[in-house]
């Protein structure tokens, strides 16, 4: 007796839980392929824009050594024989410049993706293939979201406005314009797991599982905890345990893959989240131990909260209303929260390429709940209004108004949905209206067209360190740097005193080490032009002059070298655009 009482009490809570079950399919009328061609539309319109306006980038030296110098060099090693072999890294602030030799790139993350994507290589050798992949493949990320909010919100036109709040939201977009990442392929293929997990696809639901996994070392765990999901909320035992001891074993993969590659025996950047604990049992233990601390640090203290704003309110904050959603992006989310490195959880990187799907999921899951609950309250006050009316009065027809309701309320969620994603994206400098923005084409000058002149000077095969807007240019070759690494080893130094000076957080830093290089005497000036200056390894050094008769020689900072004179161009006008002239006598 009270076994069975107890199997009623489980079997009520199971089906509770069963919030999700086969869903009922929706025919394919004219009207579904003819938003399927408007959502294609809306595709090659987003790829052909941003194929253009990332490979515009790349024209006009907007893209970086991290992370497109990197991954072009990786990939184009591949090619060659070395297995995603790198030498680019950042010796001022990162952790993975273990040797001037290199290491794979399997030594700081697990993205077995990049193998198919390296075939490209074989017919189009160009950091610009890149681009041009990834984009398609966040592109296509339409479809799933179509197909997604179709069957949920049982209206084809409610997918369309869903695959354009995809296509629109800032996080993918910010995902994408961000060089290229194999992680940023999740944005699409997370979705496309999400759909097929839904309607029960299996085969299909494995596949995209797998092509996500293999994007990155943390993506496993989504996948598991999307398995757990499924066996809680749609009843799937065998599917959703299946996926996740996949993910498990692919966990234990990468853990095998980092031992093998990495000189640590653990992934070099790890050492984000050293302040936790040095085995992921001590940071789980200190998260436990310390929840409030890490609450005030992590999730209420100004950066993190606006991080956690700037992926809600494109939204209309409406994911948080699907909770039972939601948390599937709670690993990503902890992940970027509790990193040491500010740019997991600023919102403009890559970062947040795989918490995309959840969003645009949660946000269909609570438009679905909203109309729910509205329609509940309306029927309940229609019963209560019409028990009241039987004895006194007649009847009053109120059905016609209430199926109209439902429609209503969908288009006014959508608009105010699709409005907080343009508003979002108002201050997006990557869109044509949004603030801020340059049409890349507008930034190739003379001074860009220039630096072409200077790559030629250098040999294929020499080794180069080079300043970050100039190393995608140069990383198809076994040996590039990111100066000032290897300033003291590479054949060439390429720089570009007029770019960014990053890493180096100011002028000063950079200042003073190109001085030093220069100070060595072993590094020679092969050409100087315009702010550009190649050097050599082998070279007679330029001649150093002292700042002032007082200054001391032995203070890198307080000589001069001499350069010639159209070294400074970059600085200088023409004589008829001078407006107010001023002479001098000394």
């Amino acid at each position: 007796m009270i076994n069975a009482t107890w199997r009623k009490r489980l079997s009520v809570w199971r089906n509770r839980f069963y919030l999700y079950p086969s869903p009922e399919p929706l025919s394919h009328t004219w009207v579904f392929w003819l938003a399927t061609g408007v959502v294609a539309f809306l595709a090659l319109l987003f790829s052909a824009y941003f194929i253009f306006y990332l490979t515009g980038r790349h024209d006009a030296f907007l893209t970086n050594a991290e992370d497109l110098g990197i991954m072009d060099q990786a990939i184009w090693n591949t090619v060659h024989g070395q297995l995603l072999h790198q030498t680019i890294c950042n010796i001022v602030h990162d952790t993975n410049c273990y040797s001037l030799d290199g290491i794979s790139r399997f030594a700081i993350h697990f993205e077995p993706i990049l193998f198919p994507v390296s075939l490209l290589y074989v017919f189009w050798p160009d950091p610009k293939t890149l681009l041009v992949i990834q984009t398609l493949v966040v592109a296509s990320g339409a479809f799933p979201a179509f197909w997604l909010g179709r069957l949920r919100l049982r209206n084809e036109w409610a997918g369309v406005a869903i695959a354009l709040l995809y296509l629109l939201y800032p996080a993918q977009q910010f995902a994408l314009v961000s060089d290229f990442h194999a992680v940023t392929f999740t944005a699409a293929l997370l979705l496309f797991t999400l759909y097929f997990m839904y309607t029960r696809r299996t085969v299909w639901l494995f596949i995209f599982a797998i092509l996500s996994m293999a994007c990155k070392e943390e993506i496993p765990v989504l996948i598991a905890l999307y398995g757990l999901w499924s066996i809680l909320l749609q009843h799937r035992l065998r599917s959703g345990l299946a996926l996740m001891v996949l993910a498990i074993g692919w966990v234990g993969l990468t853990l095998l893959i980092f031992h093998f590659f990495s000189p640590t025996g653990h992934p070099l950047l790890a050492s984000r989240y050293a302040y936790l604990g040095n085995s992921p049992v001590q940071i789980v233990r200190n998260i436990v131990l310390h929840p409030v601390s890490i609450l005030k640090q992590h999730v209420l203290e100004h950066n993190h909260n606006f991080y956690i704003r700037l992926l809600l309110n494109p939204a209309g904050y409406l994911p948080l209303l699907a909770p039972w959603v939601f948390v599937l992006a709670l690993p990503s989310l902890a992940l970027n929260l509790l990193s040491s490195d500010q740019n997991m959880y600023s919102g403009f990187f890559q970062y947040n390429a795989e918490i995309v799907p959840v969003l645009i999921f949660s946000t269909i899951e609570a438009l679905v709940c909203i109309i729910w609950l509205v329609q509940w309250v309306l029927n309940h006050v229609r019963l209560s209004r019409g028990k009241s009316q039987e004895s006194s009065n007649p009847p009053v027809r109120t059905g016609s108004m209430h199926r109209w309701v439902s429609p209503v309320l969908l288009v006014v969620l959508l608009a105010y949905v699709l409005f907080s994603t343009v508003k979002a994206d108002a201050f997006n400098s990557n869109m044509p209206l949004g603030q801020g923005f340059h049409w890349p084409s507008t930034q190739i000058t003379a001074h860009t067209k220039l630096a072409q002149h200077f790559i030629d000077m250098i040999p294929r095969d020499a080794s180069v360190s080079a300043q970050s807007s100039l190393v995608p240019h140069l990383s198809e070759r076994p040996s590039v740097y990111l100066f000032p690494y290897a300033d003291d080893y590479a054949d060439y130094i390429f720089l570009d005193v007029s770019s960014d000076v990053y890493p180096f957080y100011g002028s000063p830093d950079y200042t003073h080490e190109v001085k030093k290089v220069l100070r060595r005497d072993n590094y020679g000036i092969v050409a100087a032009q315009d702010g550009y200056l190649l050097l050599k390894r082998g070279l007679a050094p330029p001649a150093a002059l002292p700042y002032a008769p007082s200054s001391d020689t032995s203070n890198v900072d307080d000589l001069l070298f001499n350069f010639s004179d159209n070294f400074c161009s970059y600085i200088s006008v023409p004589q008829e655009q001078v407006l107010h002239p001023l002479q001098g006598h000394f």
